[in-house]
């Protein structure tokens, strides 16, 4: 099973790191202006009494850039959090975020805000990733970091989980085991994808 995941990472992040810089920029901008509405979506159907915490990835490396859909989510009223990452495989904290506020550099040299500003468990969760599939399975990057995230929200509350990748990016059929946790929807810079509760 680890063997084939590799392989598929290892394909689908060449094709990624393909993507031109023009393709990049529209790509961007699509998913902001489509992620926005699907959050407001996803706010309604949840009958929120306040508006939901997001957290969205800050960008690395050829990952589709998302500061756009933090910059047009923070302007619409949402709570923006970015993910800290502290140990792998163990679960993300996400902490406030707002576009002008500095970053640091967190221990394993991703762009974090910084200790003292306040944590929240979001309900809204974009993720990177490797590879997807069309039944809504994605494959990380190798860490189970956002596996044993996603579950240690989920065993507390309903959360959205948003995968966010490039259309070259999907897979026929991404490995499975137990403990990987299913999307809700996925975005490229060509569709919106949302998945069914149940899998076929």
């Amino acid at each position: 099973m680890s063997d084939l995941k590799a392989e598929l990472r290892r394909r689908s992040l060449a094709r990624r790191d393909l993507i031109a810089p023009h393709e990049a920029h529209e790509a961007a901008a699509s998913v902001a202006r489509r992620g926005v509405a699907l959050v407001a979506g996803f706010a309604r159907d949840a009958k929120l009494s306040a508006p939901p915490v997001v957290s969205v990835y800050w960008p690395i490396r050829s990952e589709l850039n998302t500061r756009s859909l933090i910059d047009a989510l923070a302007a619409e009223g949402y709570r923006v959090t970015l993910p800290v990452m502290h140990k792998v495989r163990q679960p993300l904290v996400f902490r406030a975020f707002a576009p002008g506020d500095d970053l640091v550099k967190g221990p394993f040299g991703l762009s974090e805000p910084s200790d003292d500003k306040p944590a929240y468990d979001p309900d809204i969760v974009f993720s990177p990733l490797a590879a997807f599939d069309r039944r809504g399975f994605r494959l990380g990057y190798g860490g189970g970091i956002y596996d044993a995230t996603l579950s240690a929200l989920r065993a507390n509350k309903p959360v959205v989980a948003v995968g966010v990748a490039y259309s070259c990016q999907e897979a026929d059929h991404v490995p499975i085991e137990p403990h990987d946790q299913r999307l809700d929807a996925l975005m490229t810079e060509q569709e919106t994808l949302r998945f069914a509760t149940a899998v076929a």
